[in-house]
């Protein structure tokens, strides 16, 4: 094989590599420089906000350009049409969903005494207070989900779906997200598998609703009130810290790490990955009757 067909392929596109390598090495600079331009070393409220949205424009904009222009292949594919009255619901679904499994993971803990209520944020902001973190907790991750799904569910998913087979499809894709997140750093190799086990087990079920609904709207509603419920409500901050501030609710997890999550990540633990394998398997069976879309043979 040639120097050039191994860059480009038979439509003298980049091959399939070089276009997500391209991708990603211009998106993580974008969301770096755009948040940096915008909300500064020391940002406020409002620049911050700010900063946040255009990231999410920006992004979407990349996205356009790099289908329209290097991938030359229809921007409806990627998942991101404007929503319509059943798009909506599966927003509103995804985002009950979301919350409800990190409520379920809170309750367990709860039960089993491993989590502690150490205090609420309403004694220290009040309800209005209280109501405008969490809004603006809502809306950082609101659009840091958006980010998220646009390229890992979005992009990279569809363009690896387009050249592999479609499981193959889904683990890379996973692989890869996880590979973008910190995985337990020093608490040890045990909690950084479970780490990646649990990302590619969220990675996958994001691309299942995907692939059942024809679009990323529930991926994005149901990130978005996972990390929310987990940050700005529940307060689930890191096992052996101090309760976490700037949350509905201040708990201290205190218990084994392989319940409770590892000291840098609460999403390190085993209870974590029960309940997603069981979210997968009770969203397969409840849209057995649905034909994924788009899925290559």
């Amino acid at each position: 094989m040639s120097i050039s067909r191994l860059a480009v392929d038979a439509e003298r596109r980049p091959r399939t590599g070089w276009r997500i390598l391209g991708y990603f090495v211009l998106w993580f600079a974008l969301y770096g420089v755009v948040l940096r331009l915008i909300a500064g070393p020391q940002p406020t409220t409002v620049r911050n906000v700010a900063g946040h949205l255009m990231v999410v424009g920006a992004g979407v904009a990349l996205t356009a350009v790099f289908r329209r222009f290097v991938d030359r292949r229809p921007w409806a594919d990627i998942g991101l049409a404007l929503p319509d009255r059943r798009q909506l619901a599966s927003i509103a679904g995804g985002f009950v969903a979301g919350m409800a499994v990190v409520g379920l993971w809170f309750a367990i803990q709860l039960m089993l005494g491993t989590a502690k209520v150490t205090g609420v944020e309403l004694t220290e902001r009040g309800v209005g207070g209280t109501a405008g973190v969490l809004a603006v907790g809502l809306l950082y991750y609101a659009t840091s989900a958006m980010s998220e799904e646009v390229a890992f569910r979005g992009y990279l998913f569809q363009n690896l779906r387009e050249a592999l087979p479609a499981a193959w499809a889904v683990g890379v894709t996973g692989l890869l997200f996880a590979s973008g997140h910190f995985l337990g750093g020093s608490s040890g190799p045990v909690h950084a598998v479970i780490g990646l086990v649990d990302l590619v087990l969220f990675s996958s079920l994001m691309i299942l609703t995907r692939l059942r609904t024809g679009a990323l709207w529930t991926a994005i509603s149901f990130h978005t009130a996972w990390n929310w419920a987990q940050d700005c409500v529940f307060g689930v901050g890191v096992a052996g810290e101090d309760d976490y501030h700037n949350a509905l609710l201040h708990v201290r997890l205190d218990g084994p790490s392989l319940l409770v999550g590892g000291p840098h990540n609460v999403d390190t633990d085993l209870l974590t990955i029960l309940l997603e394998a069981a979210l997968i398997i009770s969203y397969c069976w409840y849209t057995r009757t649905r034909k994924p879309t788009g899925v290559r043979s």
